[in-house]
């Protein structure tokens, strides 16, 4: 019985205890450097973006869906905007409408293709846009 309870702990916490020991690791290891605020900062900015594209792919699986294309969504995104500041456009309203313009496009065209192609799975539609966007 007890080991029965303490297997459903490790695997509902099982994730949150390797970072806390990874955490503990790093601050003894490293306490001059890791502990710092601009690291924490770092490590912040870093994981918003994978939190921003977890959201989006959420939003897919919420409706019982799968979209493989997101990640490849976000760096057409991430290209459009920098070749925007590398033309010299340093608006930053209009290179975020332009990111945002850009992936909506893409993500309409998904759409389109998975709802007027009857497609049996939207695995099939994502795979190939995911594709199609690496390229482009």
């Amino acid at each position: 019985m007890k080991n029965t309870k303490m297997k459903e702990l490790l695997q509902k916490l099982g994730t949150l205890m390797a970072l806390a020991i990874l955490v503990l690791i790093f601050c003894i290891t490293m306490p001059d450097k890791f502990m710092k605020v601009g690291n924490f900062m770092n490590i912040l900015k870093q994981a918003s973006i994978n939190c921003l594209i977890a959201s989006g792919m959420l939003c897919a699986l919420i409706t019982a869906g799968i979209d493989l294309s997101v990640g490849s969504n976000c760096v057409l995104c991430t290209c459009t905007i920098g070749v925007m500041v590398q033309s010299g456009i340093t608006n930053p309203f209009l290179l975020v409408l332009c990111g945002l313009a850009v992936s909506t496009l893409a993500g309409f065209i998904n759409g389109t293709l998975l709802t007027r192609l009857d497609l049996p799975h939207p695995f099939v539609s994502t795979m190939g846009m995911k594709n199609v966007l690496w390229g482009l």
